[in-house]
């Protein structure tokens, strides 16, 4: 597969997208998550270039090369209404929707607020129940310094992944890396995110959304995930006739760059579950 297109939606805030196969059938759109960008989504959708999609992935606000919003506005409802603006300006067909961590919530949030404009939805290791620890390490986030590196080669040779686990190929994670700074005026590179988008917890009661969405919903867990509890995952599926449940073995939480196969083999599987 050659690289994607890269493209914006205009208004406030400019939403960029990347596109892989525009002529495909069948629409997906991918949200990633928190401090992260379209581009993890790479992997995934090299894996996926035989399926005949058309895959667009969003930099969410305040991520990548979309807008920053002041004052900030970076709640799950907000990046749906993004994701609605997205399918609408682009008039595409009842997509389905894909995210990972943060951007698999604001998919929950999106298929309870706008489930006519889905065919189906996608949470990838989100965290379905949250607490009070989770939440100060979320506004602790905010309060980090804004780390400046001298030039590309250093940026990409400190860039860390959070939480820093799984077996990433080297490959992958310097692409990523590559694609997640940007030069200022000084010639110094930054992450590309808003620190405001760090809203200090997960913004919506994951759980009871998902009990209300009433559009398919596939649950994917990494099977060693310290974010996605198995037991939260498996009341969520009880608890709503529309939601199932996929576990990916020997995966930690950023799943999407450590198995992007067995991701891609999950969405797939499910994909044709649903009505054409």
């Amino acid at each position: 597969m050659s690289e994607p297109s890269s493209r914006f939606v205009e208004g406030l805030p400019r939403l960029h997208y990347l596109e892989w196969n525009p002529d495909g059938a069948r629409p997906i759109v991918l949200l990633h998550g928190t401090s992260a960008n379209a581009w993890w989504w790479q992997p995934v959708a090299e894996a996926m270039r035989s399926a005949g999609m058309r895959m667009l992935a969003l930099d969410l606000r305040g991520h990548g090369d979309s807008g920053w919003v002041r004052p900030p506005a970076y709640s799950p409802a907000d990046y749906a209404d993004d994701l609605a603006r997205l399918i609408e300006t682009l008039r595409l067909d009842r997509p389905v929707v894909i995210g990972h961590s943060m951007g698999g919530i604001a998919v929950i949030a999106f298929a309870e607020r706008y489930r006519e404009l889905a065919g189906g939805a996608v949470a990838v290791d989100v965290a379905i129940s949250s607490g009070q620890r989770r939440n100060r390490f979320l506004r602790r986030l905010k309060t980090l310094p804004v780390v400046r590196y001298p030039d590309l080669a250093t940026a990409r040779e400190r860039f860390r992944l959070m939480p820093n686990e799984g077996e990433i190929a080297p490959a992958i994670l310097s692409a990523i890396a590559e694609h997640s700074v940007t030069p200022g005026a000084d010639g110094r590179y930054t992450m590309k995110f808003d620190r405001e988008s760090f809203s200090g917890s997960d913004g919506i009661d994951v759980a009871a959304t998902i009990g209300k969405i009433d559009i398919p919903v596939l649950l994917v867990r990494a099977e060693m995930s310290r974010i996605m509890a198995t037991e939260a995952a498996v009341r969520a599926v009880h608890s709503n006739q529309h939601v199932r449940l996929v576990t990916i073995p020997n995966a930690h939480h950023h799943v999407l760059i450590e198995r992007p196969e067995l991701l891609a083999d999950a969405i797939r599987g499910f994909i044709t579950t649903l009505p054409q």
